[in-house]
């Protein structure tokens, strides 16, 4: 295969980006965004861009042309054209940065339309770290022309925390103060941890006002931001806002595998013998009557369940709005598992449009309640564990916030391509999730939590009628069909989803699938899979391994966990031996000490993929590791019975 295949499941390579320097000042050109803006080392604002959203909240890439980058000791600039839709018939941006090496930055943007375009969204958006700004004090300059002070808040807003913004100045440490000014329309901020974006966004055209709207011809709109950086020089650090706890004492989650329909179960028993040495502990099905499931027979799924050694979960999504056919519903369903001689462990219950987004204080049409929807779970499944939360993202749990007391444990899912679809915005929503897990905690009075079924790609769209339909190749906001979840990139963001997670006491988490856009095992699919197709059915895609292992230390004590720089790690002990799961973070490749130590396991990277992929007992012989050990891209070091410090 080709190395890109290898790393990210696809041979489409990202554009390259570019590092501009001016004195203190530093950038990242990345496919016409300024990301990344550092001053002495200090990152001070994570990215400026312009984007048109569509009509049904897509982010199309523009056509870039005429691109030119001028850059000395004291100051850079960058000039482009970015076209959306075709040449005469859609919109027309000139984008202008410029940089100096005192602190300046401005940008600006003269937006023409060839023809009435729609648009939820069209211009500049502006995002600030975590880093420097959650939890920390602001001052706002509003349109208005009021001056506030306010704190950026450290629980997670469920809408946007400040409004109607001219002006906002932060400090990330004593001494150093960033101040960003907006001109041409009315800009707000919105919380992008709520979809485990690491940042906080400011962007315009307000939500409140109606969407989508014109853009008209012979109507040229311009805007502008403008960043000062003032530093005393007295130099400062800044701290990480959220507290992750101890990790002493916490007991790693059960893996779940999901079945996202029961049609998945057919395809898994192809496969079960497979999955049995992954030893999930349990079988995550969603079953959605909206989407016409029934439970015809749960034979199949007994013996899916069988020869694994999995208990069931089941998600149940219902649905209208009458209680009494709720109640018929789960009926039928807890009879047809009883029929098939199967108990299920834990089951939660959600009314369809809760997979829906809804803006708070917006209306919502009519559904069943959360009270409504655990009476009948507790008639139905009196003897199963009973829970609550979301069928949707962390987004709707902090939207619609749960009743911990109608249920016995909280689910929610992520998904890292809301925003956002390139390589390193999704391994940046890692960032997000300490941020996520100290928000979902304050909510959940005291239950445990389940995360998943989480993913690279969307399994569903809040914002949509359904995921976005993407080429196979292609990274695609809200696309279900994410190429990276055949490459090492998936195996490495798991277990970076994992080392974050490992210290909260989470219950559960669920990721991949049998077979398919999320599978862990490769089987032939409706579209071309670059290198695949050309391997047997059977062949295991890089994130099985990484399930395996995974699922292989659930109940285990947390020794430490955490991303440090670009290295994830989890380190347990269980049954009397120490474990470990590392993983690189980045394409290039990276030396990772043993400090003297020998420890048996295996190196899942580009030189041991082929091997990984087709021949599971070669690969699962331990293989020694002493010293400094080189992990390739996206690469993953499993180790057992070592320090691994």
């Amino acid at each position: 295969m080709k190395p890109s295949v290898i790393l990210t499941g696809t041979a489409i390579e990202e554009p390259a980006k570019r590092v501009l320097k001016a004195g203190a000042l530093e950038a990242t050109l990345d496919a016409g965004a300024l990301r990344w803006i550092r001053w002495n080392g200090v990152e001070v604002i994570r990215g400026i861009g312009f984007l048109l959203r569509t009509p049904g909240w897509g982010t199309p890439s523009p056509v870039i042309g005429n691109l030119q980058v001028d850059e000395d000791a004291r100051s850079f600039h960058i000039g482009y054209e970015a076209c959306f839709g075709g040449a005469g018939n859609g919109v027309l941006a000139k984008i202008d940065f410029t940089a100096h090496a005192e602190g300046h930055i401005e940008a600006t943007a003269d937006i023409r339309a060839d023809v009435p375009f729609s648009t939820n969204r069209t211009g500049f958006v502006i995002l600030h770290p975590l880093l420097g700004f959650a939890g920390r004090e602001a001052e706002v300059e509003h349109a208005s022309g009021q001056h506030e002070r306010l704190t950026i808040p450290l629980h997670i807003s469920p809408g946007q925390p400040v409004f109607d913004i001219r002006a906002i100045a932060h400090r990330p440490h004593a001494g150093l103060c960033v101040s960003t000014r907006f001109a041409g329309d009315v800009f707000e901020m919105e919380d992008h941890r709520n979809w485990s974006d690491a940042s906080f966004k400011i962007y315009s055209r307000p939500i409140g006002l109606p969407y989508p709207y014109l853009l008209e011809p012979g109507v040229p709109v311009a805007q502008s931001v403008t960043i000062e950086i003032t530093d005393d020089g007295t130099g400062g650090i800044v701290e990480d806002p959220v507290s992750t706890p101890p990790p002493h004492g916490q007991l790693l989650p059960d893996y779940a595998l999901p079945l996202d329909r029961l049609d998945d179960v057919t395809e898994a028993l192809r496969f079960a013998d497979v999955l049995a040495e992954v030893k999930p502990a349990r079988l995550l099905l969603r079953y959605d009557t909206a989407q016409g499931d029934t439970m015809a027979s749960a034979e199949g799924l007994a013996d899916l369940m069988s020869r694994t050694g999995a208990s069931l979960e089941v998600q149940a999504v219902l649905g209208g709005v009458d209680d009494a056919a709720a109640r018929r519903a789960l009926d039928e369903l807890a009879r047809a598992f009883r029929q098939a001689g199967i108990a299920v462990a834990a089951i939660t219950a959600f009314a369809k449009t809760d997979e829906q987004s809804f803006q708070p204080g917006e209306a919502r049409p009519p559904h069943l309640s959360e009270a409504q929807l655990a009476a009948a779970l507790a008639a139905a499944f009196p003897e199963s564990r009973r829970g609550g939360g979301t069928p949707a993202f962390f987004t709707e749990f902090n939207r619609k916030r749960p009743n911990p007391a109608v249920a016995e444990y909280l689910a929610f899912a992520t998904t890292p391509v809301v925003h956002a679809a390139d390589d390193a915005s999704v391994l940046e929503t890692l960032q997000s999730l300490p941020h996520i897990l100290h928000s979902a905690r304050a909510l959940s009075g005291g239950h445990p939590l389940a995360i998943g079924p989480v993913g690279i790609g969307a399994r569903l769209n809040p914002y949509g009628r359904a995921p976005v339909d993407n080429a196979p190749e292609e990274r695609i906001g809200m696309a279900a069909r994410d190429p990276r979840q055949r490459g090492l990139f998936a195996a490495a963001w798991h277990v970076g989803y994992f080392a974050q997670i490992a210290p909260w006491g989470i219950e559960r988490f669920s990721f991949g699938a049998p077979t398919g856009a999320f599978g862990l095992i490769a089987s032939r699919q409706a579209h071309a899979r670059d290198g695949w197709d050309h391997w047997p059915d059977g062949a295991v895609y890089p994130l099985y391994h990484v399930a395996r292992w995974i699922a292989h230390a659930a109940g285990g004590a947390v020794i430490s966990a955490g991303i440090d720089g670009s290295l994830a790690h989890v380190r347990w002990e269980k049954d009397g031996r120490r474990a470990a799961l590392l993983a690189n973070l980045r394409p290039e490749p990276m030396v990772f000490d043993l400090a003297g130590e020998t420890s048996s396991g295996h190196l899942l990277d580009e030189q041991s993929f082929e091997v990984a992929a087709l021949d599971r007992a070669a690969f699962d012989t331990p293989r020694e590791f002493a010293g400094a050990v080189r992990i390739g891209g996206y690469g993953v070091l499993h180790l057992v019975d070592g320090d691994a410090r």
